[in-house]
């Protein structure tokens, strides 16, 4: 099976900057036939399942948090600068649920809460939108079995300079760093996901911090694996090892890597199933001498007392209660993202002292943590 990229006359003719349409990748390491799309629609009003399902292989739209800035819980709402400490938050995967005059209205998941947030489109890193590969140059192709790098839908790139259709891009992940070409109609800020299925694919090779993955024993660099020592990096041999060098696979979800490294620079550890699902989940908490409320799954968290949802608890949640505010059968919420912290409204009296333990849809009457 060949992989191979289309030459430049299509990529004229295609709609750059916006995500393809093609379904989840092939698994077990082998790169799947690429074409490159001759249309790329985007996301068309709001999809309110990515607020009340979350991450799903189906969900059709996301993106990846490039820059935290200027945020606001509704549209209608004036603009608001994120909080101190949110320009350390880079990098982590968000669903899309709406887009309109520049603004993108993303979902982000923490550990127990689903929130839905509106910011700039620019401030979502610019990404690849299916299955591609890194290749030497503009207009280059790469074999299935060739050594090299194949990134999924969703990962995040620097565009580093662009020529004919075709952008030369630098990865720079925790657990690899690359450089390549790609066409300039496969890269944009939003994206469908296709991760490669690693399911049954194992490994039991550690590499060093900083070992570089070569074409052969004697040829270039394709990649360099674990740049950040703490990152968590799994490889497979292909084979035996030949005078000092080993033919990897690094399977992922999000890339795959195929070369020759030094075999100094492997470490067995236990084997293991090769990583799932490449999103990663934001998880942001707040604690601290606050009132609680607890609420139960499935919450919903109003934008107003009558409002419109834009939160939704993924399990037993503590959210921290608005003393100052009150109405009628509503609790004032105070939720915090990434961005900063802003007030919502729960349809759910706190229980009052002295009852017995509420069961489980009911909400638990505040108290000091």
């Amino acid at each position: 099976m060949r992989m191979t990229i289309v030459a430049a006359t299509l990529l004229t003719a295609a709609t750059a900057g916006c995500p393809a349409t093609h379904a989840d990748g092939a698994g077990g390491g082998a790169a799947p036939a690429m074409e490159i799309p001759s249309t790329t629609p985007a996301p068309q009003g709001a999809d309110r399942a990515a607020l009340d399902e979350g991450f799903t292989r189906e969900h059709p739209w996301r993106a990846v948090l490039g820059a935290v800035g200027h945020w606001k819980p509704t549209l209608e709402e004036e603009w608001r600068e994120s909080a101190a400490g949110s320009e350390t938050w880079h990098h982590f995967d968000v669903l899309v649920a709406d887009r309109q005059a520049g603004a993108v209205q993303v979902v982000g998941e923490n550990e127990d809460l689903l929130v839905a947030i509106w910011i700039p489109e620019n401030d979502l890193a610019l990404v690849t939108v299916q299955q591609v590969a890194l290749v030497s140059g503009s207009g280059g192709s790469l074999d299935a079995d060739d050594p090299g790098v194949r990134l999924a839908g969703g990962t995040p790139v620097e565009r580093l300079e662009q020529s004919g259709g075709w952008s030369r891009v630098r990865v720079s992940l925790p657990e690899l760093q690359a450089e390549g070409w790609v066409p300039d109609v496969l890269l944009a800020r939003i994206y469908r996901s296709s991760d490669f299925d690693t399911t049954g694919v194992r490994v039991a090779l550690e590499p060093a911090v900083g070992l570089e993955v070569r074409s052969s024993s004697i040829g270039g660099v394709v990649a360099v694996l674990r740049p950040e020592a703490d990152a968590v990096v799994r490889v497979r041999a292909l084979g035996e090892p030949t005078l000092g060098w080993q033919e990897i696979e690094v399977p992922t979800a999000r890339f795959l890597v195929r070369g020759v490294v030094e075999v100094e620079g492997l470490a067995a550890v236990v084997e293991e199933e090769a990583p799932g699902p490449s999103h990663t989940i934001a998880a942001w908490r707040i604690r601290g001498e606050h009132h609680w409320l607890q609420v139960p799954i499935g919450q919903q968290v109003l934008d107003a007392p009558e409002g419109d949802p834009f939160a939704v608890t993924t399990m037993g949640t503590k959210l921290m209660v608005d003393v100052t505010q009150r109405e009628p059968k509503r609790t004032a919420v105070t939720i915090r993202t990434v961005w900063g912290e802003t007030t919502g409204w729960v349809v759910c009296e706190p229980v009052p002292d002295g009852m017995p333990q509420p069961i489980i849809d009911t909400c638990v009457i505040p108290w000091n943590e």
